[in-house]
């Protein structure tokens, strides 16, 4: 709105249609696009994948490729999808052991977690009774049936979800190698397209990216050991049963700020209610909190050194905003999506002002510092 005179000098408030009309063009072009990132996820997903793969392991690569002759440059590529491969059988032998471990003891907990389940279920029925006036003795009256369905429910999904898992990861790493072997062919054309200076625009944003992304990933694999050594330490004083198992998960959902913190602690919580009752479960939820509160405000701040600073509000937007487009997969990518957005846009000049937004810096200077390659 401005300010304005009219005929008998009185001043008067009037809309500046013009600045009206492009914020309400932004706001419709921002809507198109997050319906566009909605429907295209089943390719947009493996493509962001594959990029931050290929991003990960791209020293490898090079640094393969430059110790042999051009005619094996082939080997560069190869070496680094032979670290990713190396990783994910690490991972792999650790759920594979974690699983046998778990299978053996679950038989012992059946008729202990078979009551909760049973506790659990009386307990919604009596909420739906009082507020809906819904007694649902159809679906309460067989404790132990519904038991039975609601686990074998529980196993379909899980084997669906991993089999999708399983064929969207071969995926991502295919098109990770052919990233990874058509990058020089890449800059190449974009030279070509885009001339040097813009090229050299290009080039500069994208390895920014690629060394906060690897950045994020160092120390949120470096955090990550951490918190999982801690839980071990802690629930073996308890006594509580599949230690690797919670230490593994804290590990894994470290990768997911703030919401995994969340996960990683309310299952441990409930084998120790289910195992030694609530004061044991009370004790062990405090203990996992200190260490979560140490880890996330005390420890990891630290450890995050010169990495891009985000807004702590942003990240808990972006994980909202990109589970709701892209599922599971969107928590996993919603912060190496937010910094590639954020450096992304503070390499715009137009869109500058909306990356420092992004970020918790209140120096402009500081902040753009931090979005140029070191």
């Amino acid at each position: 709105m401005a300010q304005r005179e009219d005929a008998d000098g009185n001043r008067r408030w009037s809309i500046d249609r013009l600045a009206l009309g492009l914020w309400l063009l932004g706001l419709l072009a921002a809507l198109a696009v997050l319906w566009g990132l909605g429907a295209a996820s089943p390719v947009l997903i493996p493509l962001a994948g594959a990029f931050f793969v290929a991003v990960a392991v791209a020293p490898v690569g090079r640094w393969v490729r430059d110790r042999v002759p051009p005619r094996l440059a082939l080997l560069g590529p190869l070496a680094a999808m032979l670290t990713v491969l190396l990783v994910l059988a690490v991972f792999a032998g650790g759920l594979w052991f974690i699983g046998q471990r778990v299978a053996g003891e679950v038989p012992r907990h059946a008729d202990e977690l078979q009551r909760l389940w049973g506790q659990a279920n009386g307990w919604i029925e009596g909420l739906r009774e009082r507020f809906l006036g819904d007694s649902g003795s159809d679906g309460g009256s067989d404790g132990g049936g519904g038991g039975a369905e609601a686990l074998s429910g529980l196993v379909a999904s899980v084997l669906t979800a991993a089999r999708e898992a399983v064929s969207t990861l071969v995926i991502v790493l295919f098109l990770a190698l052919l990233m990874l072997v058509e990058a020089p062919v890449w800059r190449e054309k974009i030279v070509k397209t885009l001339g040097p200076e813009r090229c050299a625009t290009t080039v500069t944003a994208v390895t920014a990216i690629a060394q906060q992304f690897r950045r994020f990933l160092l120390v949120s694999t470096t955090l990550g050991l951490i918190t999982g050594a801690l839980y071990i330490g802690w629930l073996s004083l308890f006594g509580i049963d599949f230690l690797f198992l919670w230490g593994f998960l804290a590990f894994l959902l470290n990768y997911i700020p703030v919401i995994g913190s969340v996960g990683a602690a309310t299952l441990p919580v409930l084998m120790a209610l289910a195992q030694s009752g609530s004061s044991t479960a009370l004790m062990v939820a405090g203990g996992l909190l200190v260490i979560e509160q140490v880890m996330g405000n005390f420890i990891g701040p630290r450890l995050e050194g010169k990495q891009l600073a985000i807004s702590p509000l942003v990240i808990v937007s972006s994980l909202l905003l990109w589970s709701w487009l892209w599922g599971a997969a969107g928590t996993v990518l919603a912060v190496p999506m937010t910094v590639l957005i954020a450096i992304a846009l503070s390499h715009i000049d137009a869109l500058r002002p909306f990356a420092f937004v992004l970020s918790d810096k209140s120096d402009r200077r500081r902040f753009e510092a931090r979005t140029r390659p070191e």
